[in-house]
């Protein structure tokens, strides 16, 4: 097989398999809790702050929507900064960022396969390039995701220690901004990221920020409904007057049991998974160390019959 061939092959498979992922990761995520997402949806929009690149001026904002923004519409823009933002990645410039280097990754595998293929048929060239611009489009979009899971499990594994120490804090005697600030120093070197969201929200309340607003910001931030449960809690508790480290407690003790509980359930669902890599990698090896030698002596002995 010549090397642009092999090529083709490669970029073909990997636009296949990223596809793949990316249609198995799109069902389970708009077939889980559709209802929530759909009001996190509306809150997002309820915010009305603007996103992406919408003033003209840069030639880097002419070309994003000359190619995003004319494929995928503005709401691209929004799109990616809230996933960007919810990836703990933050800034005035990150989506044109992200943009940009989405889009040189993309002209970089179009150029590489120009270049292998150029020899090629028309058909062949074609099918390089649309590889090369599925791959292009697709594996920032998974990194992307990455990122996001990883922020995710960070906050998760964050938020019931934290919550135990705002309870102790608040039992100390300090006042709930103050617990918070003094809870976000102490946990910086262990869950900086969760830190960072406490720092923001305490920011956004010495700025004048109603408390409310801060911690629903924070939550949209995080995209975490756990961590919009536990800033409805504090804001409820706050306005009511009742009792908040009592109910820290309690709240921490069933983060910790719906954690257990979701890692039982993986264990249990671990083995449902593992039939498939089972019956596709391993019986076959199994079937050729069990059965080989026992074909060998068949043949051999019918060679010695004939």
């Amino acid at each position: 097989m010549p090397l642009p061939m092999a090529l083709l092959f490669l970029l073909s498979t990997l636009a296949c398999f990223t596809l793949l992922a990316a249609g198995v990761h799109y069902y389970f995520r708009t077939r889980d809790d559709a209802l929530a997402r759909r009001i996190e949806e509306l809150q997002e929009r309820a915010m009305g702050a603007s996103a992406g690149p919408h003033q003209a001026g840069d030639i880097w904002d002419f070309l994003l929507q000359s190619t995003y923004g004319l494929i995928f519409g503005k709401d691209w823009f929004r799109q990616k900064e809230i996933e960007l933002m919810r990836a703990g990645i933050r800034g005035p410039n990150v989506v044109k960022v992200y943009g940009v280097l989405s889009l040189v990754f993309t002209l970089g595998l179009l150029g590489a396969a120009y270049a292998a293929l150029r020899s090629e048929e028309t058909s062949i060239l074609l099918l390089g390039l649309a590889a090369a611009l599925v791959l292009g489009y697709f594996i920032p979009d998974q990194v992307l995701v990455s990122l996001r899971k990883r922020h995710r499990l960070s906050l998760m594994a964050a938020l019931p220690d934290t919550t135990d120490m705002l309870s102790i804090v608040l039992g100390a005697g300090l006042s709930l901004d103050q617990a918070i600030a003094r809870v976000s120093e102490e946990i910086r070197f262990v869950y900086p990221e969760l830190a960072d969201e406490f720092y923001m929200m305490t920011l956004e309340v010495q700025a004048g920020q109603e408390r409310s607003v801060a911690f629903q910001r924070m939550a949209q931030r995080t995209g975490l409904l756990d961590i919009r449960s536990l800033a409805s809690m504090i804001v409820q508790a706050e306005r009511f007057g009742t009792g908040l480290g009592q109910a820290l407690r309690i709240y921490a003790d069933s983060l910790r049991s719906k954690r257990r509980l979701e890692i039982e359930a993986a264990i249990n669902k671990a083995a449902v998974k593992m039939i498939f890599p089972i019956v596709l990698f391993i019986l076959p090896a199994l079937f050729v160390v069990i059965l080989a030698p026992g074909v060998l002596s068949i043949l051999r002995d019918l060679q010695l019959l004939q």
